[in-house]
């Protein structure tokens, strides 16, 4: 964890000072002792505008882990990534050279993915090391499991859980390990230097849950992604009686304001707002997601999730200079073991009138039985301003005991 580890480990001491004096209700959850296995094969095709050959990628991601209970209120886990390229890599991995070919970001690496130790007593809890960061929806920071490589924090974690509904969760990361993974030759992509402070409120209303949330990130690596973003969240799902069906809805907003040692000075705002309604079997949902923008910057979200939001092909892994609305409509269910989506998204700038694009991602899942699953995955990107044309379709077998993360 570099020259910061003795500022960390003085901090965990007095958390864990802390946890020792307060309460009785489990604060984070963690699954019975014991073995984690995640083996997941991978197959996508892409096919990209701009280029003569599309992109075959046939990756193996093997993560082996332990949680270990060790004494009253106290663990510890382990957790270890390899991935894989077979039967060749005709993709570019980023790493590979293969340029010629379309991106899919899963170059073969290994890592050590998870390694931390906890205490918790109940009300009160703290976890020092290695560590998944899953806040809210993903949107800001995630440990990214799409991707083969996943992202991990040197970090300590808090948290507090109070009888009134309230819990308050604060982070503080020390150096994040990207989803490049560990043996990406870019020092600069794999790992990010950064002093970081994550503030996040949780608190149960009558209707819904309120979270307000504070992140302070120095990023000494890249330091255009030093930022400082505060925000609201209110989420919430209401049933109708004994009929079957629930209308859902979330409302966001948070402003985003460089910080420290960013080179550039600016702000930007964002929101989401969704509302859903329909049965288990069958909803639909309706969306506007702004990530605002000046001509200049926009809003920015490098430690969150790329996957989950604006469409499956990264078409806007960078926002663009004149930010980015999302308008969205998403069909979903779930029966049995299946499960399965149809979202449109129409993609336009924030700052003008221009309009990027749109892509239609559509997915089927099966679950085989409680450990192994298998999933479709497939977007069309169409071109108007940005970007560049683009199909692709991921096939997923998944094996799986525990939860990675240990958490």
């Amino acid at each position: 964890m570099g020259n910061k580890a003795g500022g960390v480990s003085t901090r965990m001491l007095i958390l864990a000072a802390l946890a020792s004096q307060v309460g009785t209700a489990s604060a984070l959850d963690y699954p019975p002792d014991g073995l984690v296995v995640d083996l997941r094969y991978r197959s996508a095709h892409i096919d990209q505008a701009g280029y003569t050959k599309p992109a075959n990628a046939n990756t193996l991601r093997f993560t082996l882990g332990y949680l270990w209970k060790f004494a009253p209120e106290w663990s510890a886990y382990v957790e270890g990534t390899r991935v894989f390229a077979v039967f060749g890599e005709h993709y570019n991995s980023g790493a590979n050279g293969n340029t010629h070919r379309p991106s899919e970001g899963d170059p073969p690496s290994s890592e050590v993915s998870s390694a931390w130790v906890a205490y918790d007593n109940g009300t009160a809890s703290a976890r020092l090391g290695r560590q998944y960061v899953s806040l809210d929806n993903d949107r800001f920071f995630t440990p990214g499991l799409w991707r083969q490589n996943p992202q991990s924090f040197d970090a300590v974690a808090a948290a507090l859980k109070f009888d009134t509904g309230t819990t308050i969760k604060y982070y503080y990361l020390d150096e994040a390990q990207r989803s490049v993974g560990h043996d990406y030759p870019d020092p600069t992509q794999r790992e990010w230097q950064l002093d970081a402070n994550l503030i996040h409120i949780d608190q149960k209303l009558p209707l819904g849950n309120l979270a307000g949330y504070g992140y302070f990130v120095e990023n000494d690596t890249n330091t255009k992604y030093s930022w400082r973003t505060a925000g609201l969240r209110w989420t919430g799902k209401y049933a109708f009686g004994d009929t079957g069906t629930s209308l859902g809805w979330t409302v966001e907003g948070a402003r985003q304001e460089s910080w420290r040692n960013n080179p550039l000075h600016y702000q930007a705002d964002y929101h989401m707002l969704e509302l859903s309604y329909g049965f288990s079997w069958a909803s639909i949902k309706l969306g506007d997601e702004l990530l605002g923008g000046d001509g200049k910057n926009a809003f920015s979200s490098p430690y969150g999730s790329n996957h989950g939001f604006d469409g499956w092909t990264s078409q806007f892994k960078n926002t663009p200079a004149n930010g980015l609305e999302d308008r969205f409509v998403s069909l979903f269910g779930k029966s049995g073991s299946w499960n399965w989506s149809i979202t449109q998204h129409n993609f336009f700038a924030d700052r003008t009138s221009q309009r990027y694009g749109s892509e239609l991602n559509v997915l089927l899942g099966y679950a085989l039985r409680k450990d192994l699953s298998i999933e479709l995955d497939y977007a069309n990107y169409h071109r108007n301003t940005f970007g560049s044309a683009e199909r692709a379709l991921w096939a997923t077998l998944e094996y799986k005991i525990g939860k990675q993360g240990g958490y």
